[in-house]
């Protein structure tokens, strides 16, 4: 993070990585066969803008390779460790979000996407760039493919699902404390890159000559409830099925306090314990004289979580005109 000119965050001072492999060619055939099925394009795409359209809340109903994969003790593992804090998928409806770029083929050419990714030689791209002109484009090339943003969740985790050998453009830009920009090398296919997406505006380049650039995006949060969780809905209410993702995340925000409960519990029966041991002769509990609960202390976490209750609730308000 000190590399961007911004603070380190209480999860990390991990703020990008390389990429680095993280599918087997396998993998990447089966993540397409499942988001490119009939089932996927029919209920989970959503148009957000000329140029792309995204593929969201497809697991595990749809895609329970997908599903599987993401939250398999390896992937995790793999995915924690780089990070520098251990991390857990944000909600299922956030697993392998998709962006596709469009090609001249626009939004139709989409339904007949291969589960085999064209190979990006350089006489594909030659033809590609010659059809490409003979027809209107479909998204202005000098203009990122997604807005500059911050993600709505701490981490995310973006796989190239395409073959980027020849790609130019289609890097993720993203945006220093003092000003300036850094572009960040996109992943060839079957990898991977990290991203402390919640804390850094980014956008990404388009590509400008492949017939097209399909990348997914897990999110995740702590595992551990205790640590600072700033998760929020902001990007995506408008491209999700809203009773699935409210459902989602009051059920996330839920486990999270009661987690957190249970371990503020387990502290002072601990603290009680050890007052008894120290102060009472016979060491037995039922009039313990020794102060065990901290009011003030109790009252601040009170607070802590009223106000992530106050939070969850706002995440769930209604659609503006602007539809955020």
């Amino acid at each position: 993070m000190k590399d961007l000119c911004l603070e380190p965050t209480a999860l990390s001072n991990v703020a990008t990585t390389e990429p680095f492999p993280l599918l087997s060619h396998e993998a990447v055939l089966q993540h397409r066969r499942e988001l490119f099925s009939p089932e996927v394009l029919d209920n989970c795409l959503h148009y957000t803008r000329p140029g792309s359209v995204q593929l969201r809340g497809m697991a595990p109903r749809y895609a329970p390779f997908i599903h599987k994969f993401w939250h398999s003790p390896e992937v995790l593992k793999i995915v924690s460790s780089i990070a520098g804090v251990d991390l857990v998928p944000a909600m299922d409806y956030e697993v392998s979000h998709t962006n596709v770029q469009l090609g001249p083929g626009g939004l139709d050419a989409v339904r007949s996407t291969p589960v085999e990714p064209p190979t990006a030689t350089e006489e594909a791209i030659r033809a590609f760039e010659a059809d490409k002109a003979q027809k209107r484009a479909v998204t202005d090339q000098t203009k990122p493919i997604i807005e500059w943003h911050k993600d709505s969740h701490p981490w995310v985790c973006v796989v190239m699902l395409s073959d980027a050998r020849h790609m130019t453009g289609g890097e993720t830009e993203l945006m220093k404390g003092d000003g300036t920009t850094l572009k960040v090398k996109a992943p060839q296919m079957g990898c991977a890159v990290l991203l402390q997406g919640r804390y850094i505006t980014h956008t990404a380049a388009p590509v400008d000559n492949m017939p097209e650039r399909v990348t997914i995006v897990t999110s995740f949060r702590p595992r551990n409830p205790m640590l600072p969780d700033e998760t929020t809905n902001a990007n995506v209410r408008n491209k999700s099925h809203l009773s699935e993702l409210y459902y989602q995340w009051t059920t996330y925000r839920l486990d999270v306090l009661a987690q957190r409960a249970r371990i503020t519990a387990d502290a002072l029966r601990r603290r009680y314990d050890e007052n008894v041991k120290a102060n009472d002769p016979e060491g037995k509990k039922g009039m313990c004289l020794v102060e065990t609960v901290n009011v003030g202390e109790v009252e601040a976490w009170a607070e802590e979580q009223i106000k992530y209750i106050r939070e969850t609730l706002h995440e769930m308000r209604p659609l503006d005109k602007s539809g955020k």
